[in-house]
């Protein structure tokens, strides 16, 4: 898998039939049919800019979804009221998942693992509730962060 530094990064990677697989954060919204066509245009706007090859290639799938963030930006596991847990990849799960889901499965068997990640007393977000209501300004301002690069 290959990406950029933007904020609102983009990732893709050819997939074992030669397709080419294609995706980032278009938008910070809650997910729906709606903003999964939002997202599907705005990323095949990024894909004809970084491949102009492929202007007027039709898209076989797209789907959306949530992305975990911290505070940190960086992610976090540990135990949290007798649950392990490994979350918040900001983005980038596919690799640190499986090498947090490893440490935490090993703490789990009774090896006392030892990581910086590792954190028991997660802090939530301030004033976060379950409805991301902040997520629009989080956009905005990874928005004018992207064009001040």
């Amino acid at each position: 898998m290959a990406f950029d530094s933007k904020h609102y990064l983009h990732y893709f990677r050819l997939t074992a039939d030669r397709r080419l697989l294609f995706g980032g954060r278009a938008e910070f919204s809650q997910p729906d049919p709606a903003s999964t066509r939002t997202a599907t245009s705005l990323l095949y706007g990024a894909m004809v800019g970084l491949f102009p090859d492929l202007a007027g290639t039709a898209i076989a799938y797209a789907w959306g979804g949530n992305v975990a963030f911290t505070r940190d930006q960086l992610p976090h596991a540990g135990m949290m009221e007798s649950a392990y847990y490994a979350a918040g990849y900001c983005g980038h799960g596919i690799a640190m998942a499986t090498y947090l889901g490893e440490q935490i499965a090993r703490r789990m068997a009774g090896e006392p693992i030892e990581n910086p990640l590792f954190d028991d007393s997660f802090r939530p977000i301030p004033l976060y509730r379950g409805n991301p209501w902040f997520l629009p300004l989080v956009g905005a301002y990874y928005t004018v962060k992207d064009w001040l690069q």
